[in-house]
Formats: structure tokens, sequence, C-alpha cells
């Protein structure tokens, strides 16, 4: 598949199955943390990324099987809200595949456009980012698109809320020694509370990043959300998911699809798929064998990530 991932098990949304509608790595932002590298292409310019008609291809044959899964999600290498014809594909979605929930991950710098918000607001649950509250602290973080404003998040978020009948769960993402300072977390949280989102998500580096940062401990986290004190406060955590059984040929590609997009240590790569880490390891080891994955150290753990082709 080239433009459908998947289902991997993500941590805030169950099992999803992932539709990239950008290619890599074409983003409003560059931000220090991003797990898919750094960005090659930085605009505001929503186009056909891709062709609509392949997604719907992809998306068509798979969804053919009733497979069970929680989510269908926007993600991948880019910033999906880039895609121009984002809103015909929910409409598709919700028309021909009404039973299963839609979710977009999004950096949220399109979101205050008119056109963006008519294409996402029959999407189920919209996951947008807020990781910075000055505009000094933004362009560190996010390192944005000439012109995008920390204003314009804020205010994308505001519309998304009052405008549509999305549940919005706002993530913020903390990079020590960036945005996690007493004052930036004040901010941040004077934000979240004026916005009232359904959650509010805390999470922070956790796989090897774009560029050389680290992240916050669970300690720091919790004593940022006990600081902040938004009732709707998750900070995110590993899950497990449940058992699958997959062909050696097929687990071979479920796992490239995963590091390709995102490196992950063997052990989260199992919990993603619901199998043994002894059968993952052997799969990364065929896969290094083909030349698609390599191994890199971040934090002093091993991660497995994907060589694109």
């Amino acid at each position: 598949m080239k433009y459908i991932f998947g289902p991997v098990f993500s941590r805030r949304l169950g099992f999803s199955l992932g539709v990239d509608l950008v290619p890599h790595k074409v983003c409003s932002m560059d931000c220090l943390y991003c797990e898919v590298g750094p960005t090659t292409e930085k605009t505001l310019e929503r186009a056909e990324y891709v062709p609509l008609d392949g997604v719907k291809r992809e998306l068509s044959y798979f969804l053919s099987s009733s497979p069970e899964i929680d989510y269908i999600t926007f993600s991948g290498y880019g910033e999906p809200t880039l895609f121009s014809r984002l809103g015909e594909l929910v409409s598709y979605l919700k028309s021909n595949y009404p039973s299963y929930r839609l979710a977009l991950l999004t950096n949220s710098s399109l979101l205050e456009r008119d056109d963006v918000l008519n294409d996402v607001k029959d999407i189920d649950v919209v996951l947008p980012s807020l990781d910075a509250a000055s505009q000094e602290v933004f362009e560190k973080v996010n390192r944005p698109v000439k012109g995008l404003k920390v204003e314009n998040i804020v205010r994308g978020i505001e519309r998304l809320l009052k405008e549509t009948g999305c549940k919005v769960w706002v993530e913020t993402l903390f990079v020590k020694g960036i945005n996690d300072s007493p004052r930036e977390v004040e901010r941040i949280g004077e934000i979240i509370h004026a916005l009232s989102p359904h959650k509010w998500q805390l999470n922070t580096v956790a796989r090897p990043p774009a560029y050389g940062v680290e992240g916050l401990t669970f300690e720091e986290l919790h004593q940022i959300a006990e600081k902040v004190g938004y009732p709707a406060t998750e900070i995110v955590a590993r899950s497990k998911a449940r058992r699958r059984k997959f062909p050696f040929s097929q687990l071979k590609e479920e796992v490239y699809g995963i590091v390709v997009r995102r490196p992950c240590p063997v052990e989260e790569i199992a919990d993603a798929l619901g199998v043994l880490t002894e059968e993952v390891e052997r799969a990364v080891e065929e896969l290094k064998k083909e030349g698609r994955v390599e191994e890199v150290i971040y934090g002093g753990e091993p991660y497995v990530k994907g060589i694109s082709a």
C-alpha cells in the first residue's frame, strides 16, 4: 500500500489505520521533535499532493473485508490539512463506510481557514497541536513557515471548537529546555483553560527526533498537569495491544510500515502490533538484510528506523 498503513496500535486512538495525504516531508512546520525527520518542503499551500482516486482505491480494498479498527486516521509524513481534497475524502468515507470513526492529527496551522474547517467538520476526533504560547517559543520548538503566528494556531483551535461538532483533543508536546519553563507552561495553561477542549493531552519526545532534543520525565509531565490544573488532562503513556496473528511476510511489511514513518523500539512495535517481541526481532533482522531498516540509538535505547525507498 502506498497511501495507507497499519492498522497500528496508537497510544491515543487504539487500533488506527493511517492515511498519508502528503509525501515525505511536506509540512507547514519543521518541529524539533518530529519523529518523521526534518521538513523538506515547508509550505502553507494546499494541493492534491497525492491522487485522491489512489487513496480511495486503497481504502476501498482494505475496508472491503470489514476489519476491526478503532479509527481511520489522517496522519503520516506531513501536515494532512495541506491536502486540498481532504473534505472529499471525508465525505467518501462517511458515505461508504459510516461505521468507521475518523481522526485527524494536525499541527493546527491551517485550522483558522474557512475551507479547512469545512473539510474537517465531519471528522469525529481532531487532535490539534499547541506546543507554545509565545511567538518566541513557537519559533524555537515548531520552526513554522514564514508568517505563521502562534495566534493563528490558537484561533484555529478556537474556531474548531466553536464551529464544528468534532471532539477536540489538544496535544502539547514538551521539549526539555524549550517550552517547559514555568512561564511558558503557565501561559499554555491559560490558553487551554480559555479554549476548554474535550481533552488536553501531554506528551514529550519519546522517539528519535528530527533534531537533537530531549524529552521530559513522566514526573515532570505530571508536575505540569498539576500546575495547570485542567480537569480533562491526560498524560499520554504507552499501552498494550491485544494479541494478533500475522503470516511472517505480512508481519515484516507491517513492521516496515510503522518504522518508515516513526522510529520505534522493538518492544513498542510488538506492543503496537500485538505480537511477540521475538517475532518482531526476526522481522527486523530480515529487513536489515534487505537494507530496508537500520538501528539507531536514542536516549541509550535502540530504535528501529525505516529507510525510505
